[in-house]
């Protein structure tokens, strides 16, 4: 299975000019206060300098925008000690990891940990890998470092594109920025498809100009004619923005409008997504698992909605196990506890 027709060369005609939508994921900070707490974070003299405006919330601002910086991982892992057979893979997911700050250190390390003992030979990045910058500047600080490990071992990286990476307005500046991420982690393009084993993999540009805009209907054709194609066991399908979630930003609902249907048409086993930055599995509908795994580095609060299986705001990661025709997948909190584990069959008459 190859990549999609979007490919980097064709990126600047297809999605120059498209119209973004308003962006909401703040995390209650104003743009004016980010910028000057961005500003100030040098230190503490650098803090005190920003003035009044900040009395108060400095430090609740630098744990939920995870901006105190961490100890990057100082693990060497035994490289290319995973197993990938036709009927087994073991693969890791995470979103919303890119602050380089303290929390997404945490989470990168008991990554590496974890390989440690239960090694793995891909990670889906499920969006939003550079936060308050460019990924072209802020690389080494946000992605090299923290999963140096996992990178120095071999491990295998595969993204599909979020918001904070530029991909929601498609501007000029967010097109220089998506053609930096692929170029630097080797991604063939916004939408694309690979085999590991067992499995087959789609990554999706979920953002609006990816589900709205003029090129959409390419995107899911692709999708639609990709899926009647697959061959493997299992589908998994990746992307940033979650069909359902009850967290802060919730369902995806025009995404889901369109993508449901392509996904039970051709009974696709697990969707995965982040941009919530919680913990949520919920119960198969229609036959399909959505997760989302977006507490790489920050956490917000998440309810329960009448779809949910489990649902916690934690810093994790997701571990899958897949053996033929089963499937087992683990939340992995920092520390190593197993937040939440479920197994799931390969679904038969495709």
């Amino acid at each position: 299975m190859g990549g999609g027709p979007d490919g980097p060369g064709h990126l600047r005609l297809a999605i120059r000019g498209a119209r973004g939508p308003r962006r909401r994921d703040r995390g209650g900070v104003s743009d004016v206060s980010r910028r000057q707490f961005l500003a100030a974070t040098g230190g503490v003299a650098g803090t005190a300098a920003a003035g009044g405006i900040l009395a108060g919330h400095v430090w609740p601002l630098l744990t939920r925008e995870d901006l105190i910086p961490g100890r990057a991982p100082e693990l060497t892992l035994e490289p290319g000690s995973w197993t990938t057979a036709p009927d087994r893979l073991r693969f890791a997911a995470i979103g919303d990891n890119g602050s380089g700050g303290r929390h997404a250190m945490a989470v990168a390390t008991q990554m590496a940990r974890t390989y440690e003992h239960l090694p793995f030979g891909l990670v889906a990045l499920l969006g939003d890998i550079c936060y308050y910058g460019n990924l072209a500047d802020r690389y080494d600080h946000v992605f090299r470092r923290p999963m140096a490990p996992l990178l120095d071992a071999g491990v295998g990286f595969e993204l599909a594109i979020g918001n904070h990476d530029a991909g929601l307005r498609h501007s000029d500046e967010g097109i220089a920025e998506i053609e930096a991420e692929l170029g630097l982690l080797g991604t063939p393009g916004r939408y694309y498809s690979t085999t590991h084993g067992p499995a087959d993999f789609f990554y999706l540009d979920s953002s609006e100009p990816g589900v709205f805009g003029p090129d959409a209907p390419t995107q899911w054709e692709w999708l639609d004619d990709t899926l009647a194609a697959a061959t493997s066991q299992w589908r998994i399908v990746c992307l940033h923005h979650p069909l359902y979630s009850s967290g802060r930003h919730g369902s995806t609902l025009g995404a889901r409008r369109r993508l449901e249907p392509i996904l039970r048409r051709h009974h696709v086993d697990l969707v995965l997504a982040g941009h919530d930055h919680h913990y949520e599995r919920t119960h198969p509908v229609d036959g399909i698992t959505y997760v989302v795994s977006g507490g790489g580095c920050k956490t917000t609060r998440v309810g329960h909605s009448t779809f949910t299986a489990t649902a916690t705001a934690a810093l994790q990661f997701l571990l899958v196990d897949i053996d033929d025709d089963r499937l087992t997948g683990h939340c992995i909190g920092v520390g190593g506890a197993t937040i939440d584990r479920f197994h799931l069959r390969a679904r038969e008459h495709r």
